[in-house]
């Protein structure tokens, strides 16, 4: 199998599929495709991360099976990164940038940290993809990307919605601002402080992390 990214400003992930080979893509994102390669739907169930109501979420994925070639795109300006797990290596994802993955990988979902702002009684989870290899994967940024290989005792403070992924190892601890003097009484936000050591990827755009089903 072949991952490839084409285009600029809204690009395009190029797949090519040898036969027998299969690839879980982005619901609804198939721009072109050979007549050759077969599509399905498949529906991944795996615990609630948050460990709340309900127990059980899921997540739709469609298929492509070989051989031929496909463009999948997700309409979004951004640029397009490609990587490789090896077995039983792990990535932790945002599960909206999450484009591409080949079949032989495993997909359920974990939570990164949790925080209750001061006066709410909501609490807010940042959740992560779980990927596990081997294989391949392609995931969209929002905007532009930095990345940080942080060793132990560095640490990089991001806006919540801006962490797009980490390698297990890393430390994640929301960390709570706001209310007077510096702010107006009401206004409380958090940061997450991510520790190393590991890398994390953070990006200019915003996607809301949900623990919900997808």
């Amino acid at each position: 199998m072949k991952f490839d990214h084409v285009g600029d400003v809204s690009p395009a992930l190029l797949i090519q599929l040898a036969p027998k080979e299969r690839v879980m893509i982005l619901v609804d994102s198939v721009r072109y495709r050979d007549a050759s390669i077969a599509i399905d739907r498949v529906k991944y169930t795996y615990p609630n991360p948050t460990g709340r109501f309900p127990g059980t979420l899921w997540h739709y994925f469609e298929t492509l099976d070989g051989p031929g070639t496909a463009t999948v795109s997700t309409g979004v300006v951004g640029e397009i990164r490609l990587g490789r797990l090896a077995a039983g290596e792990s990535l932790l994802l945002h599960s909206g940038a999450l484009i591409a993955h080949e079949a032989t990988m495993t997909y359920d979902r974990v939570t990164l940290a949790n925080y209750q702002l001061p006066r709410g009684v909501t609490s807010h989870f940042v959740t992560a993809a779980r990927l596990t290899g081997p294989g391949q994967f392609a995931y969209q940024t929002h905007g532009n990307a930095l990345t940080f290989t942080l060793k132990t005792g560095e640490s990089v403070r991001t806006e919540p919605s801006a962490l797009l992924s980490v390698t297990p190892g890393t430390t994640i601890r929301p960390v709570v601002f706001g209310g007077a003097p510096h702010f107006p009484p009401l206004h409380y936000f958090a940061l997450l402080d991510i520790g190393g050591p590991g890398t994390a990827v953070v990006h200019s755009g915003r996607l809301i992390y949900q623990a919900g089903a997808e």
